[in-house]
């Protein structure tokens, strides 16, 4: 089961008919929800892939709007088995664009903050402000 997306949310971001011509290959007038499950499962991978750079769990951003987005885009991007409107590819790079935004960080999910799940017997310590991190060097 797809993590970002899922065929409610294709059917409210595509036309009906779209959905239904690109996953019914047989043309028995419904759509096939395994053949989008399958398109969202890939967006899935392509979407952690990008999101792992910056965070330890990717599935923690499940219904997070923008992965939402992006996830339908590129799933209906692969639905297209050749030729793709020109309108469907620049949702697709458009969506690839904001995965490389949030992978190199300009693009942030969490607000910049990714608090870690305490560990038993850790140990807490304070310490001067890092010279180096996520808040300091943006600019580079």
């Amino acid at each position: 089961m797809p993590h970002f997306a899922d065929l409610a949310a294709m059917q409210a971001r595509f036309e009906a008919r779209d959905l239904l011509e690109l996953s019914d290959p047989d043309n028995t007038g419904e759509i096939v929800p395994a053949k989008i499950d399958g398109a969202l499962e890939s967006a899935d991978a392509l979407i952690t892939g990008y999101v792992a750079r910056r965070h330890r769990d990717a599935t923690q951003f499940a219904g997070h709007a923008i992965l939402r987005d992006i996830a339908c885009d590129y799933a209906f991007y692969l639905l297209w088995r050749s030729n793709p409107p020109e309108w469907v590819v620049e949702r697709k790079k458009a969506a690839i664009k904001q995965l490389e935004q949030i992978a190199s960080g300009t693009l942030k999910l969490d607000q910049g903050e990714e608090t870690a799940a305490p560990r038993p017997g850790q140990i807490k310590t304070t310490s001067d402000r890092q010279n180096f991190g996520r808040d300091n060097l943006e600019a580079y």
